[in-house]
């Protein structure tokens, strides 16, 4: 009980020196921004180790859906975020909660759209971003698995934003660093060993 208490108490904006408030937010963030833009590199280090340059061609065709499922990321979970605040502020946990329960169900319903639609359409949206006959099965193959974490993808981070809102910013940074790392070391176990087969 106590450590709940003394957890409260941190992330509690209206205590202490604004700046101090500034700086155990900022930091973690800055470190969970500048992870989250080594997933995107990642890829590209181990897929440009291929023989087949196709395969960088098909990363790069299958990029706008990947942009797309970040920005619904961005619209539930931002866009909650301040909101939530806005009521813990107040002292309304019930209606912070409430909204938290929104973004998280709106995530969910998105994903699951999203992955529906990417694997019902692969084809069709893979060929209006530029795929041609040559490219097509590297963007679709990588597409396709893309597509099934879409759900897991959305919910990580669209709620981090809401884990952030709070207060929590070196949970929102761990987690962040967790899936970083998760893809440093699962990416070569699914590239090259799809690759080979």
């Amino acid at each position: 009980m106590g450590q709940t208490q003394s957890a409260r108490q941190k992330n509690d904006f209206s205590q202490g020196k604004v700046s101090g408030a500034i700086l155990r937010m900022a930091i973690p963030l800055a470190i969970a921004q500048l992870v989250n833009v080594l997933y995107n590199l990642v890829d590209r280090m181990y897929i440009g180790h291929l023989s087949d340059s196709m395969a960088f061609t098909g990363l790069g065709l299958s990029l706008p859906v990947v942009m797309l499922v970040g920005a619904f990321s961005n619209l539930y979970g931002t866009g909650a975020a301040p909101f939530c605040s806005i009521e813990r502020g107040r002292g309304d946990l019930d209606k912070a909660a409430r909204i938290q329960g929104n973004a998280f169900t709106l995530l969910l319903i998105t994903g699951a759209v999203l992955t529906l639609l990417g694997l019902i359409f692969t084809k069709p949206i893979l060929y209006a971003l530029g795929a041609s006959d040559a490219t097509y099965p590297y963007a679709a193959s990588y597409l396709r698995i893309y597509l099934m974490g879409t759900v897991f993808v959305l919910i990580s981070h669209g709620m981090n934003s809401l884990i952030n809102a709070q207060g929590y910013a070196h949970i929102g940074m761990l987690t962040v660093v967790i899936g970083a790392v998760l893809n440093l070391i699962l990416d070569p176990i699914f590239i090259f060993k799809l690759n080979r087969a």
